[in-house]
């Protein structure tokens, strides 16, 4: 992304950015942060020090996207700021959270903007304090740039985010396919569900099922559910919420054939990655060959991604019409091995009895306590060492 001044024609049709709150100058020209805790730097050309302007225009990939008025409301030290931002974002990958929140919260002594709030909200999270955690979730979400698209699209519709009053809700799928299987259990009896194609057959056990937001009143990202709900770490209970279907599984049973060997269900990839997600997926080679040389073994792919690298390993893939359709697979599946993406979700919720989840050595807060009672959590000892994940497997 990068900046130019005002000046052009056009700019009057772009859309009015959040404006830059704090502004200094630098030895190569200036330096701005944004309320949402961006950091412009501008530098001068042509040897010249740049000129601080009043609006500047902001660009994506060439094109103009906004502006940004410069109104430095809030002058503070941006390098202060960015050394306590920064120190919070590394102590909490190490897992120091007692010290991540302190820094954290130092940054925000010098100007609180909405990154640092996010930030603060996942290490709480991290900690078990939950509605803390949750209640500055959720209010970051209403924002941009953390807003999500399916909330966007409730609001502008006139909805009402839903503080647990009586009325038509509806709960929407706007997080991962993960985080909506997980907290399925928690939907209100009388609340509908605006869920993924994907999803449906698997949500409609919970309640009625739309394809969009009609007929509500208030509406609530069915993660945040953990937050209204007052879902809290050590109480849930993780007995299988979720029943698969005894046809598919007959279906699948066909399918597969006599069982030769035994078989194991396997999740190593994301399907969409994220900028600064947590570094969940493993080498395939790496994880196919712990399994094989611990005995003899039939791998099934338990994920839609990645069938062309599943083949050349040896792994059995499948497609899947949809998560019901994986369930009843994994009904078949001896043992399942998943990173930390759906599939891990699905098979807790179905109630398998033979589940390892692999973490990364800095992994989601919600692992901190226990979802589903047949998953063994089992996480990197260092940065990068799936090695050592993958030996606790049998510890």
């Amino acid at each position: 992304m990068i900046v130019g001044r005002e000046g052009e024609a056009y700019v009057d049709a772009l859309e009015e950015m959040e404006p830059i709150v704090s502004v200094e100058e630098t030895d190569y020209g200036w330096r701005g942060l944004t309320a949402q805790g961006e950091v412009y730097e501008v530098r001068g050309s042509n040897g010249h020090k740049a000129v601080i302007p009043d609006v500047i225009t902001v660009f994506s990939n060439g094109r103009p996207i906004g502006r940004r008025r410069i109104t430095n409301e809030s002058p503070v030290d941006i390098d202060a700021y960015l050394l306590y931002f920064n120190l919070a974002v590394s102590l909490h990958k190490d897992g120091k959270l007692n010290e991540a929140l302190e820094a954290i919260e130092m940054s925000m002594r010098i100007i609180e903007t909405l990154r640092s709030r996010f930030n603060r909200a996942m290490i709480l999270l991290h900690m078990g304090r939950w509605s803390e955690g949750f209640r500055e979730y959720w209010r970051c979400e209403q924002e941009k740039p953390f807003m999500r698209p399916q909330v966007a699209e409730a609001l502008a519709l006139g909805l009402k985010p839903w503080k647990g009053e009586p009325g038509r809700l509806s709960v929407i799928h706007a997080h991962g396919f993960g985080d909506t299987i997980m907290a399925l259990r928690f939907v209100p009896p009388h609340a509908t569900m605006v869920v993924p194609r994907e999803l449906a057959r698997t949500a409609s056990q919970f309640g009625e099922v739309s394809s969009s937001l009609v007929d509500c009143d208030y509406f609530c990202p069915i993660l945040h559910l953990l937050y209204h709900r007052d879902v809290r770490p050590g109480l849930i209970d993780d007995s299988r919420y979720v029943t698969v279907d005894k046809g598919e599984v007959t279906r699948w049973g066909e399918t597969l054939g006599p069982r030769m060997k035994k078989r194991v269900g396997v999740a190593w990839s994301v399907g969409k990655p994220s900028p600064g997600d947590f570094p969940r997926e493993i080498d395939l080679e790496l994880l196919v060959d712990h399994l094989r040389r611990r005995e003899d073994v039939e791998i099934h792919s338990v994920q839609l991604q990645g069938a062309d690298e599943a083949r050349e390993c040896g792994v059995v893939s499948h497609s899947f019409v949809d998560f019901a359709d994986c369930a009843a697979l994994m009904a078949h599946m001896n043992e399942i091995v998943s990173v930390d993406t759906a599939a891990i979700h699905l098979a807790g919720a179905i109630g398998h009895p033979k589940v390892t989840g692999l973490l990364s050595h800095w992994h989601s807060w919600r692992w901190r306590t226990s979802w589903y009672r047949g998953v063994k959590m089992v996480s990197q000892r260092t940065p990068g060492d799936w090695s050592s994940a993958l030996e606790a497997m049998h510890g």
